[in-house]
């Protein structure tokens, strides 16, 4: 009976360890839990990310491969941004509603790297040019708007072993349950990151 109890314990202990409350939310009507999960069909280690009421139900989960997790809160407490990385190619970035009776967690954006990409070829690719990679992630609230970074590279069609930096800062607008709309848009500049040339291009 000892051993058994032993066991028991130890097993709420790595449990206990394997589950970590990330963040609550600015009214405290919401939780951020990330939970180590079993590895996937391929092997890979994954973690379980929940929205939470701060009793444990569960709002809204979700699969994601091991790795950093960056929630933002708004304000209000209303919106949730999750900055899940590795990221689904490149793309980080998942936002949710969240009801203020603390009763639900709506999901109004996921992970779409392929998405991105043509979101920002359409934007700014040319014929001259073409996106080679783009990377997204929340940075801050302000002013009720979300503010994300936009980061990648893209190549001139003529030069494909060129790769040519470029910033963007994009502005979300939020309203309830309805899909983000990106209100606005900024190109920053880096003069300390250079265009470069894949190893096996010659000079």
């Amino acid at each position: 009976m000892l051993s058994f109890l032993t066991l028991l314990t130890v097993a709420f202990t790595l449990h206990a360890q394997e589950t970590t409350m990330l963040s609550k939310s600015p009214d405290g009507r919401f939780l951020l839990r990330r939970e180590r999960a079993e590895s996937g069909d391929r092997g890979e280690a994954r973690k379980t990310l929940a929205i939470c009421s701060p009793e444990g139900k569960v709002l809204y989960e979700w699969f994601s491969p091991l790795g950093a997790t960056t929630p933002l809160w708004s304000g209000d407490s209303h919106f949730l941004a999750v900055n899940d990385m590795p990221g689904e190619a490149g793309d980080q970035l998942r936002i949710f509603h969240l009801d203020p009776s603390g009763n639900s967690a709506v999901p109004l954006r996921d992970p779409d790297g392929a998405k991105l990409k043509s979101e920002v070829e359409k934007r700014h690719g040319n014929f001259l040019s073409t996106v080679d990679k783009a990377a997204l992630r929340a940075s801050e609230w302000k002013d009720g708007r979300l503010w994300c970074t936009v980061t990648g590279t893209f190549s001139p069609k003529r030069q494909p072993t060129v790769h040519v930096p470029f910033h963007h800062l994009w502005v979300y607008r939020l309203d309830g349950t309805n899909a983000p709309v990106l209100e606005q848009e900024w190109t920053l500049t880096d003069p300390k990151e250079r265009s470069y040339r894949d190893s096996s291009g010659t000079p």
